[in-house]
């Protein structure tokens, strides 16, 4: 058990980087504007974000009261923690078990393979709190002061916040373990572990969809019919995921059944970890060894073969734009974490359109007719671009190097080719999400090719700019020292930048068009203004980034 805890404690301390903000604190003072910015940027944003979430869990309890059911804040938000948890967490696990550059120390070492597991867990399940209790905290408040159950209430509230994250990440770890015993064995591990974790985002969302569809009538007469007929509308909305059920009415009910319900959540909650430590102490090491296998190769190289490779051998930037996308496409945290905004933001977009067709029904054509046209363009295309710009590839292309930066300081390149490789990536990554939102945007709302070819360029300019900027902030502030695949991304505060950086660019965008409108331009002058802008502010950008990309490349160590 001293074992396993040393191991907890230093694994703490490595994934938030506790010592080495001591240091920052304590020795370089200088710095200290820097983690101050940072938590500045953090509570600016979070307190919007979580005012107007509020404001919505709010109106749920309101709603819930009228049904004679308050607790159904509670419910959304766990379920809505619990969610978000099962499908990010596939990928979050495959990395943390299996991609983690520490696991060639923590194998060696005198510990059980269900020693390492439990403290990887923890470790994801530590992060998690950083997404679910900003989510679930403001509904146990709402309900706390509204009902105000007592004390007892506030007690279970903690127990709740622990373990949410708790079950639906067991599943997938167990889910994870099994699937590494299949892909083990293949020749293409990392693509089919890849292709595992996109499938399952898309059944969860699948499911999401089909546990949550309102039937064919209006939601406001399903309402009614509920009342008229009784129903308990808390097992209605958590039947597709009864632990919810358990930690809602647990936390929400003081009586009796309330501690049953409870006490069923805490026991179903260990039973699951105990299990999955017993399954890792079996198939752990198995499927995270098999990994690590090589196989001797066969091939003869002749010396008309290798002068045809030479003779194939591309530019440098293009060589270095393939390494890129093998090195993504190698990882599956970041393979997802790039391809999920694509997949998902159109899959979303779809869901009420299909699932409510008669009530988007007016909707649509209303934003066809004629007179509205140029909005539902600009506003299709500030959509598209806030789509296919929320991937993370930009803004951690430098950070997910890591340790191995070193090669690319060593390799006969310069830095301004290196960073144009990067951005190439990045673009195509957002090429494809513009691709693929603007068609289904486009035939959503039946906009003409045209009109949808506006769109794409549009979104190009302005991706453009946002992955230049994107890669200037990851050029100036790169997190090179992680252990795990998944802190260069998820741990990486870049990603907040990047996210403010796309709202002010669409601030300036919308700006620039309500200045023209107000000039009375037409609806082709207002888009050859605004791709011009976007293409004109890319220039300095680009220069800045290459003046930069050279002394930072130097400066840079790991």
């Amino acid at each position: 058990m001293k074992q396993f805890i040393s191991l907890l404690i230093t694994s703490l301390n490595v994934n938030f980087g506790i010592s080495a903000l001591r240091y920052r604190f304590t020795k370089e003072k200088k710095r200290l504007w820097e983690p101050i910015l940072i938590g500045l940027s953090i509570i600016l944003s979070g307190v919007s974000v979580l005012s107007l979430y509020a404001v919505f869990l709010q109106a749920v309890y309101q709603g819930g009261q009228m049904l004679n059911s308050p607790e159904l804040v509670l419910l959304i938000a766990i379920l809505a923690c619990q969610f978000m948890v099962f499908i990010f967490g596939i990928f979050y696990v495959i990395s943390a078990f299996y991609f983690s550059t520490d696991m060639e120390l923590l194998v060696p070492l005198p510990l059980k393979p269900y020693h390492i597991l439990a403290s990887k867990f923890i470790i994801i399940v530590v992060n998690e709190y950083l997404v679910t209790w900003p989510m679930l905290l403001p509904a146990i408040i709402i309900y706390g002061i509204g009902m105000q159950p007592g004390l007892i209430y506030w007690l279970k509230g903690l127990f709740v916040l622990l373990l949410t994250p708790v079950i639906p990440l067991v599943l997938v770890s167990i889910f994870v373990l099994l699937l590494m015993q299949v892909v083990s064995i293949r020749k293409n591990r990392d693509v089919l572990a890849v292709v595992g974790s996109l499938l399952g985002l898309l059944l969860g969302l699948t499911i999401n969809y089909f546990a949550q569809k309102l039937p064919k009538n209006s939601s406001q007469q399903f309402i009614q019919d509920m009342i008229v007929a009784r129903a308990d509308i808390i097992k209605l909305i958590g039947r597709g995921f009864p632990p919810s059920i358990w930690a809602t009415y647990g936390l929400a009910r003081q009586t009796l059944e309330g501690w049953m319900y409870f006490a069923l959540y805490l026991v179903v909650s260990a039973a699951l970890f105990g299990f999955l430590l017993w399954v890792a102490n079996l198939i752990f090491y198995k499927g995270l060894l098999a990994g690590q296998e090589t196989s001797r190769g066969r091939k003869k190289l002749l010396v008309e073969r290798i002068n045809v490779q030479v003779e194939k051998a591309s530019s440098p930037v293009m060589a270095l734009f393939g390494r890129e996308w093998k090195l993504f496409l190698r990882t599956p945290v970041y393979a997802m974490n790039g391809l999920a905004g694509t997949i998902m933001v159109p899959f979303i977009m779809l869901m009420p359109f299909i699932s409510r067709a008669e009530e988007m029904k007016d909707l649509l054509m209303q934003i066809r007719q004629p007179q509205f046209l140029m909005w539902t363009t600009l506003g299709c295309a500030g959509l598209v671009l806030f789509a296919s710009s929320i991937n993370i590839v930009a803004c951690t292309s430098i950070s997910r190097e890591g340790k191995t930066f070193w090669i690319s300081k060593m390799i006969p390149v310069p830095a301004r080719q290196q960073v144009t490789a990067k951005l190439l990536h990045s673009m195509a990554m957002s090429g494809v999400g513009i691709v693929i939102t603007t068609v289904v945007v486009g035939i959503v709302v039946q906009l003409s090719v045209i009109r949808m070819f506006t769109i794409f360029v549009l979104c190009l300019l302005g991706n453009v700019l946002l992955n230049t900027l994107n890669l200037l902030v990851d050029l100036i502030h790169p997190r090179l020292e992680w252990d795990n695949p998944q802190e260069a991304v998820k741990q990486n505060l870049n990603g907040l930048f990047s996210m403010l950086l796309t709202l002010a660019v669409l601030a300036l965008s919308v700006l620039l068009i309500a200045i023209f409108f107000k000039l009375k331009a037409s609806e082709w002058i207002i888009y050859a203004v605004l791709g011009l802008a976007l293409g004109l502010l890319s220039i300095p950008c680009l220069k800045i980034l290459y003046n930069l990309a050279e002394s930072q490349y130097r400066r840079l160590e790991v």
